[in-house]
């Protein structure tokens, strides 16, 4: 018997990804710096998209009919992040280079999760 249901799980995913996406809307500012850093065209839309993806994506792992919208969303919204956000190789310092290589990889593991759990949670 597992220790945590699928259901519970499913939960924990959707609200910790709708908290991130809260977050882009609470503190605006401090993730338009990290996007202006990121060398973004348009750090404010950025922000504002990735904030509201998140958002969607973690409202649509309450229902059953865009369950897998969601996971495929938020799958693709990390590996792309990845990439676009968390440029390891172009930092200068090492501290910095460490950093982002930690975010990337975090990243792409949580990606992978979601990726092998879309088909193994229960559906709402």
């Amino acid at each position: 018997m597992p220790m945590i249901s699928s259901e519970t799980l499913t939960y924990i995913i959707a609200i910790g990804f709708g908290l991130m996406g809260l977050l882009h809307f609470i503190f605006p500012r401090i993730m338009m710096k990290y996007s202006i850093e990121a060398d973004l065209l348009n750090a404010d839309v950025a922000v504002k998209m990735s904030g509201a993806l998140l958002i969607a994506a973690s409202i649509m792992l309450f229902t059953d009919k865009y369950w897998d919208y969601a996971f495929y969303g938020l799958s693709g919204f990390l590996l792309v992040s990845s990439i676009i956000m968390h440029r390891f190789w172009v930092k200068n310092t090492g501290v910095e280079q460490l950093s982002e290589l930690l975010h990337f990889v975090k990243n792409l593991i949580l990606a992978a999760l979601l990726w092998y759990l879309k088909d193994r949670l229960k559906r709402p």
